[in-house]
């Protein structure tokens, strides 16, 4: 019998256990392309749309707009033209007798494997996803956000090897002591983390700050960086960090406050629910948060760092960089003032979060960056 694909309920991040079917794109019967809008799906942490899992035929639409399901329930069933109705059903009959949604949040095949590490006085906490022995994908988040911002990306990545994201300091599970809040403090704190994780080399992948950071390490370590991604990074000529951003995040202490700070990463703000404003609220009340970010938000205003990392991005002799049309926060690389070795994909409808607007696209551009 011909393929019959199962589209099941993603699982959007640790946390995650249940969805809703908002909209979907697709009728049955339409021919989908793997990677195409298919379904709109609402969480309590974010809402934004799943791409088809594989090319072919919507065979069947087994859950409805408006109904909530567990995370890896069927909710759709792709398959060629050849594949009668009665195998249909009997297909679905039979992943629904068989189909235990998750007991633990870690079951998931996205789940990160957390430990700490102590480095410079400092903990920093990384995440572990995927098996093999190639040099892993490092993930580095930005400004006043964690590991978990790259829910959309690490089990696509762990599907081809190992997967290691990071929590910089002041941020996530790691310490909220920055020291001087340099880019070449953050870097290198990193840089020992992943020593001590016995990380000898990798393919570096930053956001915005995280960027920044992973840029720095592959100008002092371009033996370390088998290869450098860089998603609307800070940093680069042409761009600008948005002090009314920085500033916002910082000072709000109402959700309503931060939500239209919040609003601004992404080109479409109703990707933004009220569970992540507050996830980002609750972070920035911890103690030492607010310090930490205000000692990381004025080095990145000040131009001594920046120009630094720019003088020295001539030692990279490769990168790709991911940048959205839209993005309010750090604004549009300048290509013509970037080295020759440095190439540009710009990611139309995608703000300052194209990894989780756009995130087929940007997993796919990863791994032919890692390639």
């Amino acid at each position: 019998m011909p393929d019959v694909i199962p589209v099941r309920m993603p699982k959007w991040g640790l946390s995650m256990q249940e969805g809703a079917v908002v909209h979907w794109w697709k009728a049955q019967g339409d021919s989908l392309t793997e990677g195409e809008d298919l379904v709109d799906i609402e969480t309590s942490k974010i809402n934004n749309v799943y791409e088809a899992p594989a090319a072919g035929v919507l065979r069947r639409i087994v859950i409805g707009e408006g109904e909530t399901v567990p995370v890896g329930a069927l909710i759709a069933v792709v398959a060629d033209p050849a594949v009668s109705e009665a195998e249909l059903d009997a297909f679905i009959a039979d992943f629904q007798a068989n189909f235990t949604p998750e007991a633990e949040e870690g079951e998931s095949v996205q789940a990160l494997a957390l430990s700490t590490f102590e480095v410079g006085g400092r903990q920093v906490r990384l995440g572990r996803a995927g098996e093999g022995a190639a040099a892993p994908v490092v993930l580095i988040h930005g400004y006043s956000g964690d590991m978990n911002n790259w829910l959309f990306n690490v089990e696509a990545l762990a599907a081809r090897g190992p997967v290691v994201a990071v929590d910089l300091p002041g941020h996530g599970g790691s310490s909220k002591d920055v020291g001087d809040a340099s880019l070449r403090t953050l870097a290198d704190t990193v840089q020992a983390a992943l020593a001590a994780a016995s990380v000898t080399e990798a393919h570096l992948v930053g956001h915005s700050l995280g960027a920044a950071v992973a840029a720095r390490i592959a100008a002092d370590r371009p033996d370390f960086a088998r290869s450098l991604t860089l998603i609307a990074p800070a940093g680069l000529p042409g761009t600008a960090v948005s002090e009314p951003f920085l500033t916002g995040v910082i000072e709000s202490q109402r959700a309503r406050d931060l939500k239209p700070w919040m609003e601004m990463l992404v080109a479409d703000p109703e990707m933004v629910t009220k569970d992540m404003v507050e996830d980002v609220l609750k972070f920035t009340r911890l103690d030492g948060v607010e310090e930490a970010l205000t000692a990381i938000r004025d080095r990145m205003l000040a131009s001594g760092d920046t120009a630094e990392l720019q003088a020295d991005l001539a030692k990279i002799p490769s990168a790709l960089v991911i940048a959205g049309r839209t993005d309010q926060i750090v604004g549009a690389p300048d290509e013509a003032a970037l080295p020759p070795g440095f190439r540009v994909v710009w990611i139309e409808g995608a703000g300052h979060m194209p990894h989780l607007e756009k995130a087929a696209e940007v997993n796919a551009l990863i791994a032919e960056a890692i390639g």
